[in-house]
């Protein structure tokens, strides 16, 4: 994946992702991996189409790569979905994230 996406210095004003160092590289972590057009994919056996702003990702992955306990993943997710940050829909093998106002902080300014 290549690219880059525009980090919003209004986070630093957000408690929910600026409660601890993991929940910050988490967060980041989540837009890094988001993807920036559309493309077909598979998600619990399903063919289906990431939008803008989406990604799949499992517990375990993020994890290992962030260095972070896998039960602290799962309540970071669970945080940032309680507080319409991201919507997710979990499977028994990974999850479909979808990134709240992807738009309003990656749109190309004009």
């Amino acid at each position: 994946m290549e690219g880059w996406v525009k980090l919003h210095r209004k986070t630093l004003e957000n408690p929910v992702v600026m409660k601890d160092k993991d929940y910050l590289a988490v967060w980041t972590y989540l837009l890094l991996k988001a993807t920036h057009k559309e493309y077909d994919s598979l998600f619990n056996g399903k063919r289906i189409t990431l939008k803008e702003g989406q990604l799949i990702i499992g517990r375990k992955s993020v994890s290992e790569k962030l260095k972070i306990d896998e039960s602290k993943v799962q309540r970071i997710l669970k945080t940032f979905e309680n507080e319409h940050q991201i919507e997710q829909q979990t499977s028994s093998r990974n999850r479909l994230v979808s990134i709240v106002n992807w738009h309003e902080y990656q749109q190309n300014e004009q």
